[in-house]
């Protein structure tokens, strides 16, 4: 390497990096110069310039301690601890290695106070240390604080440049500076090899004109994300260590790694990757991964960052990571991004040394997770803003679970679900299996008849055109079934009811299952293109609207009011109801009379078990949401209440005031909002044994808030959770306190039911993991009308259950928490992509509305990115800043809206759902 000012050849060579010229002007005591690489240079202008100081602090316990001697040792080991910076002395900013550097080292004697005041002494010390600059001409770049703690321990706080953290690792220095043992006569004999660092400045610089070194890390970088950890681990302040023996498993898992052609440490590292792997929705991600003396690396450790792929067998992983690993090396030198620093992020590095290290714990880990590896076991440091104290326990049992799969068989599934046995019990029977409970034959009409005979006089429907007791209602629903089956209905022909509100309406759903038809929900104000094709995709539909009633009233009411004598069979067609779902195209579900009757008489306990005034009927017919309110009370002797048809949203709060009390109201949590602010006090109190919130995402927030405004005894507060496909709802709990969680959690699954939290390959994910919620039991539908595609898509063998079982997949999207809490994150087609970082928008709009000025929020994605409509509270004025601020303290920056727009309300569907389609664009 030569050029005109004189360069020589090699760069082995002391200031074989500088021009002649600023050689000459070197003062005495350099032994090398080199110039700064554009990545160096840019570093130290990140932050609070070259002179800021970085702050490293580990806690030594007893047994271990720090000596100036060992200090002296790695000063002189380290080149890069006796090098100064000079940015304008010489023809281009100079790295200047100097022969000697004294230490710069102080002692603070804490072992006669109390521990809370040695901890807020630490606290001023290291506060004091952050604001007292480093001058980077004078080294070494380093300051060492020794705090002596009273129990005995030790703190070594190291406060360095930000050069000196990009060129040596401070956990790096740390365990140097804290030897396990006194060093051995014949190590001191030889005195400690020197480590430069020229040889890598030299390749830095010789990479900025490779084009394959950018090409590489352009492609892992701009189609990976960094690794996060799942939000729910989060805990309090603190940190942990956690060791991961494996000893035992050494003899496998170092056959795997000769099979696989890599070295044993690889192994470790692709156990690493398996581990992230199930702790991850993305697909494609890279974790920080530290290249250094123990992975073959000569001079320095160099954090970069690694593709975590997937393979089928141990085998291929391992060789997999191996080839990725071997890509980082080769490319190691590109002045790239600064490595991944953050509290979310995880790291993996290599202990290779033959002595135990000393139990460091760093008192500011810059990473969630950093994972060690040494010969013997891994060593787990955690964050515990992180990873709450549980958790850590939980990855660390996973990675022993995923190092015994790997020993036992190089060619077992590596996409396999490795929890510990106690999870996998948990989250595939204890948590996600409902209790089994024997239902009979009986089916609705059966349990209907049953308690008209038991109180005939009794009010069954009231209805803004009249009422009707349980024997009037019977008896017309008998000859409304006399008259279908005289038309062609029976066993699996549609009937389609187009009625509104009125009298009309239960008899002829019940006249429909009497004489064993199939009962079609067609709401009076559906776009008549829908409802065309509702019922072109049933075939030959009767349709039962108004004016067939008017047209064939006299016929009706001349057939008998006696029972057809048909029994319901259980297997049979219940109902199809339509849901357009995500892709907007109408969808017809078959439900059976056994998943309706199974999810029904679970209501009669739970809800018309809180009271005696029956449910009110305000949702469309189409909804499957309030067949419950439909049709409970008919079941248990009480009354129907139906609300007039046209029914303002606004004047919902009075109708159903002037019905109360019922024994429960079930409503979408839109519906609620409106509630709790239309409402008295006392109206919430005595509305209602207990209301459900339930086909929408129900919020802590209105949660606590209706629990408030109904106050001490006064109507309790329930969630229910159940796609259309799994017969109306599949779990429940009520409500006592407000949860922890963004969301009301689901609850547990109802009787003859299972739920569990699945990825893509079916296989259970780890507890605080999202995963698709995917339903099993007697409540799952049939399919989908017409459409054998969609329903073998989503409608899967149950390879948990009994055989011939199956699964819904319903794209809901969940995760379990310790204990067995379902906490629901929304649908997977809802969620959205900022920056490549998959974002739950129930998170965000949780954090919103922790800010006094916000009453409700709604995230929704724009192409500007993310925009937050914010519904404040009276009096308030959008604070867009101050909200930015809020949110910085709870979330990521990715998950940062970059616009906040006010709005007066939460636009809602007919039906009671937030309409995202009605929030204002932007402009």
């Amino acid at each position: 390497m030569t050029d005109t000012t004189g360069m020589p050849e090699t760069v082995g060579d002391a200031f074989a990096l500088i021009a002649a010229q600023d050689r000459a002007l070197l003062p005495p005591g350099i032994i090398d110069a080199y110039p700064l690489t554009p990545r160096q240079y840019t570093r130290l202008w990140w932050g609070d310039g070259p002179a800021a100081a970085v702050v490293a602090g580990y806690r030594v316990p007893s047994g271990t301690s720090f000596t100036p001697d060992a200090l002296d040792a790695v000063i002189h080991r380290h080149e890069v601890l006796r090098t100064s910076i000079d940015l304008d002395g010489y023809g281009e900013p100079l790295l200047l290695v100097h022969a000697r550097a004294s230490r710069a080292v102080s002692w603070h004697d804490h072992t006669g106070i109390a521990a809370d005041e040695g901890e807020r002494r630490l606290a001023r010390i290291v506060a004091a240390e952050r604001a007292t600059r480093i001058d980077p001409a004078d080294p070494p770049l380093l300051r060492v604080n020794v705090v002596a703690e009273p129990d005995g321990g030790q703190v070594l706080l190291l406060s360095a440049s930000p050069l000196l953290c990009d060129l040596v690792d401070l956990d790096l220095l740390a365990a140097e500076l804290l030897p396990p043992e006194p060093p051995r006569p014949s190590d001191r004999a030889r005195g400690p090899a020197v480590i430069r660092h020229s040889a890598c400045a030299a390749a830095e610089l010789a990479t900025l004109s490779d084009e394959a070194d950018w090409d590489h890390w352009a492609t892992v970088t701009g189609t990976r994300v960094p690794f996060t950890l799942p939000s729910a681990y989060r805990g309090d302040s603190g940190q942990a260590e956690h060791t991961v023996e494996f000893s035992d498993l050494r003899a496998g898992l170092d056959a795997l790694a000769a099979q696989a052609g890599a070295e044993p440490w690889i192994a470790l590292l692709a156990a690493h990757v398996a581990v992230l792997g199930m702790l991850t929705r993305e697909p494609a991600v890279h974790t920080d991964l530290v290249l250094g003396p123990d992975c073959g690396e000569e001079l320095h450790r160099r954090t970069l960052p690694l593709p975590v792929g997937r393979a089928r067998t141990w085998r291929e992983l391992v060789a997999r990571v191996r080839q990725d690993e071997r890509d980082c090396r080769a490319h190691r030198h590109i002045p790239g991004d600064e490595p991944v620093r953050d509290a979310t992020h995880a790291i993996f590095e290599v202990d290779g040394r033959a002595r135990p290290a000393p139990a460091i714990v760093r008192t500011d880990e810059p990473h969630g997770l950093r994972v060690i590896a040494g010969a013997e076991r891994l060593r787990l440091r955690v964050r515990g803003e992180s990873v709450a104290a549980p958790h850590a326990a939980r990855i660390a049992a996973m990675y022993r679970a995923v190092l015994e799969a790997m020993a036992a068989d190089p060619d077992g599934d590596a996409r396999a679900a490795c929890l510990p046995p106690g999870e996998w019990r948990d989250v595939l029977t204890t948590w996600a299996v409902g209790p089994t409970v024997a239902r009979g034959d009986a089916c609705v009409p059966e349990l209907f008849e049953a308690q008209a005979k038991a109180m005939p006089d009794a009010t069954a429907v009231r209805a803004p055109d009249g009422d009707l007791t349980y024997r009037e209602l019977d008896e017309r629903a008998n000859r409304i079934a006399r008259h279908l089956a005289a038309l062609g209905a029976g066993p699996d022909v549609f009937v389609g009811v187009r009625l509104g509100r009125t009298a009309d309406l239960l008899p002829t759903v019940l006249g429909v299952w009497k004489c064993g038809a199939v009962y079609l929900p067609l709401d009076p104000e559906l776009p008549e293109a829908r409802r065309r094709h509702m019922i072109s995709a049933a075939g030959y539909t009767l349709v039962v609207d108004a004016e067939f009633l008017r047209r064939d009233r006299a016929a009706i009411e001349a057939r008998p009011a006696s029972p057809l004598g048909l029994r319901t069979d259980p297997a049979r067609l219940a109902y199809v109801i339509y849901t357009s779902g995500s892709t907007g195209k109408p969808k017809g579900v078959l439900v059976e009379h056994r998943g309706l009757v199974n999810y029904l008489l679970w209501t009669c306990e739970a809800y018309a078990g809180q009271g005696t005034g029956g449910a009110p009927v305000f949702s469309s017919i189409s909804f499957d949401l309030g067949i419950p309110n439909l049709l409970t009370p008919l079941l248990t002797g009480q009354a129907v209440h139906l609300l007039p048809d046209g029914l303002d949203p606004a004047d919902l709060g009075n109708a159903l005031a002037a019905g109360t009390p019922y024994a429960f109201v079930k409503m979408t949590p839109g519906h609620l909002d409106l509630l709790s602010y239309a409402l008295t006090a006392e109206q919430a109190h005595g509305l209602a044994g207990i209301v459900i919130a339930a086909g929408d995402s129900f919020s802590t927030d209105l949660a606590a808030r209706w629990i408030r405004l109904a106050g001490p005894g006064g109507t309790r507060v329930a969630t229910e959770y159940g796609p259309t496909e799994i017969t109306i709802g599949n779990s429940g709990q009520q409500v006592a306190e407000p949860p922890e969680t963004d969301l009301v959690p689901l609850g547990q699954p109802i009787p003859n039911t299972t739920m569990r939290v699945l990825d893509e390959r079916l296989r259970p994910v780890p507890v605080g993991v999202p995963g698709e919620i995917c339903i099993g039991g007697v409540g799952v539908a049939r399919g989908y009308l017409g459409h054998p595609d969609l329903t073998a898509d989503r409608f899967v063998p149950d390879p948990y259950g009994p055989p011939g079982s199956r699964l819904y997949r319903s794209g809901d999207l969940g995760r379990w928490l310790p204990g067995g809490v379902l906490d629901f994150l929304g649908r997977i087609d809802g969620q959205m992509k900022i920056r490549g970082y998959r974002v739950e928008p129930g998170e965000i709009q949780a954090a919103v509305r922790e800010h006094p000025d916000v009453r409700d929020c709604v995230v929704a994605a724009r192409q500007s990115g993310l925009v937050a409509y914010v519904v404040l509270v009276p009096g308030r004025r959008l604070d867009a800043a101050a909200l930015r601020e809020h949110l910085a303290e709870h979330l990521p920056d990715h998950m940062i809206p970059s616009a906040f727009v006010a709005i007066d309300r939460i636009p809602l569907t007919a039906n009671g759902k937030v309409d995202s389609r009605a929030l204002p664009s932007l402009l």
